[in-house]
């Protein structure tokens, strides 16, 4: 069976992605027709084509990044000599709202009558959801399976693990009932309130799912699988079981041998012209022709959100989204009149209460001065959406994962594991001061009562800046508050989003907003540098555990991790406002 992969609330863990887009036609453009490459460009399934681009030492942006695939395949779409499209999907990945958008590009293609042929060892759900919405042939290796069991989630709960066998003391406070902070370390099950919030988020992915389903007229083997080599081709869930080169051979047998093009992956040429949602590829620096003239700024905040000034990579540089640089970022932006529009990329389970307001305030400043679009990717969570709020209008697509507006905050105390150990700790000047961030020693009630107080403060300050950024009432937000978190659909339905749709929507309302016509530029704001791509993963934290490192474990790790970061930089508050639970989607 293939191997299942997941997604995190810290930092999801995402599907399949395409490894290589080739367009089968003559070459465009006065160019020699491209040779064929017999092994086709490959992204390295480790790093795929994810939110952020990873530059090299001189900070030049990736190709290889999401939004360069689907503006590949939209520009594909205007081409009147293309003959066919061949989509190898590999291992790296994708999640369940990226998914949605790649599809419908495919479909885009599907439409204008281009044969469009997808091809994978074997099919998750995310995948296999964006083939069917979007292929017209799908083949799969003669031993690979369809998924096919429809989503599903799981939280991690460690009360046990903790409590129990640890003797560890956890503090954790929250303000919204639905927030479910403490849940994965005080128990060992949803609470019904939690239950509930999580069912609604996840009902929105299944019906996605089951729609992507019936374009092609097999919605009822949702959560029927999974369907191995013919069992899944006689259900008609695939239509050719062949590997990668038969069926590069059966697209190209089809276009009548016509010359191949690889348009994503190495050695795939840049765009020859910027078409309406198309996202060329740049220098970070602010030079060359298309930062010259008038454009649309794109600018990827993705991760977990940080003050600043701490360490994070390895030679000590924060990563994920660091206020203090979004702050910079948004002033340069707001002064330079080149920029006529800004979006905003963001996937984020929140972060740092304190840097999610000051990034909220300068945002908020860049938007009085000129239109910033905001694309939601997979999530806009706490955090997130607090930064979200800002835009002057939001896209999300049904399966984003958005809202959990409300705070919490808190610390694990281990005293009681070292004790067991026969270390002993003891505290000197003033007792509050040293328990506040002591790792050892536990909260007193006082200091419970009074750390709730500022968290209702921040709160209350949270739905001040939503209800400001929407221009609503902050009691017309009640059905969206106290820690829920919703699919887009829903998201819409309650006013947290505007549109439905991807970052290529968001980048034409960006355009028409700012006044400018289909060919101005799109230039991507990317200051991921040498240093970032230095930082270790909790893939290598976690190495030393083998086969015992469940996802489960790497998801409760992970979000730990981001739990501690999050509520240390506002000492001695500990409030951070995040999507609280490590959060697995299959």
């Amino acid at each position: 069976m293939a191997r299942r992969r997941r997604e995190h609330a810290g930092g999801p863990r995402r599907r399949r992605l395409p490894r290589k887009a080739a367009l089968v036609g003559p070459a465009g453009r006065g160019r020699a027709p491209a040779p064929e490459r017999r092994r086709g460009a490959r992204v390295r399934s480790r790093l795929g084509a994810p939110e952020a681009s990873k530059g090299g030492v001189l900070q030049i942006p990736s190709r290889h990044t999401f939004d360069a695939l689907v503006a590949a395949l939209h520009q594909a779409s205007k081409r009147k000599d293309l003959k066919g499209v061949f989509v190898a999907f590999g291992a790296a990945p994708l999640g369940w709202a990226r998914a949605h958008e790649l599809g419908d590009a495919l479909a885009a293609l599907k439409s204008a009558k281009v044969p469009v042929l997808c091809h994978a060892d074997a099919w998750e759900n995310a995948t296999y959801a964006a083939a069917a919405r979007g292929c017209d042939t799908i083949a799969m290796s003669p031993g690979g399976e369809v998924e096919a069991t429809g989503p599903a989630a799981t939280v991690p709960y460690a009360r046990e693990l903790l409590v129990d066998k640890l003797k560890a003391q956890v503090d954790i406070l929250q303000v919204g009932k639905f927030k479910g902070a403490a849940e994965p370390l005080t128990r060992d099950g949803p609470s019904e309130e939690y239950r509930q919030s999580i069912e609604g988020a996840l009902g929105a992915i299944t019906r996605s799912y089951k729609e992507a389903l019936e374009v092609r007229g097999v919605a009822d083997l949702a959560g029927t699988g999974p369907w191995v080599g013919e069992e899944a081709k006689n259900k008609k869930l695939v239509d050719l079981l062949v590997d990668r080169k038969a069926a590069r051979a059966e697209i190209k047998k089809r276009a009548r041998d016509a010359p191949v093009q690889t348009a994503f992956g190495a050695g795939a040429e840049a765009p020859p012209k910027l078409a309406l949602v198309d996202v060329i590829r740049l220098l970070s620096q602010p030079t060359g022709e298309a930062t010259a003239r008038p454009h649309v700024r794109l600018v990827r905040l993705h991760g977990e959100i940080s003050l600043g000034g701490e360490g994070g990579g390895l030679l000590g540089r924060p990563t994920g989204i660091v206020a203090r640089r979004v702050v910079e970022r948004a002033h340069a932006l707001a002064e330079d009149a080149r920029v006529r529009a800004a979006v905003l990329r963001i996937d984020s389970p929140g972060g740092s209460a304190l840097g999610s307001d000051l990034a909220w305030i300068a945002l908020k400043e860049l938007r009085d001065k000129k239109p910033v679009i905001v694309s939601v990717g997979e999530m806009a969570a706490s955090g997130g959406y607090y930064l979200a709020s800002a835009g002057t209008r939001i896209f999300a697509e049904p399966e984003s994962i958005v809202g959990s507006i409300g705070v919490v905050g808190g610390k694990i105390a281990f005293g009681g594991t070292l004790a067991q150990l026969g270390v002993h700790t003891a505290t000197f000047g003033d007792p509050r001061a040293a328990k506040m961030a002591s790792l050892t020693e536990p909260w007193d009630d006082a200091t419970r009562a009074r750390l709730l107080e500022t968290m209702k403060g921040i709160y209350d300050l949270f739905l001040k800046r939503i209800a400001d950024g929407r221009g609503r009432a902050v009691d017309s937000f009640d059905p969206a508050v106290e820690g829920r978190v919703f699919g887009g659909d829903r998201a819409k339905e309650l006013g947290l989003v505007d549109e439905i749709g991807g970052l290529g929507h968001a980048l034409a309302h960006a355009k028409k907003a700012a006044n400018l016509d289909e060919t101005s530029p799109v230039v991507v704001d990317d200051a991921t540098s040498f240093f970032e791509i230095l930082a270790p993963d909790d893939d290598e934290v976690l190495a030393p555990l083998g086969a015992a490192a469940t996802p489960e474990l790497r998801a409760l790790h992970h979000w730990l991790r981001a739990f501690a970061r999050a509520t240390s930089e506002a000492h001695p508050a500990h409030v951070a406002t995040m999507l609280p639970v490590p959060l697995l989607v299959r």
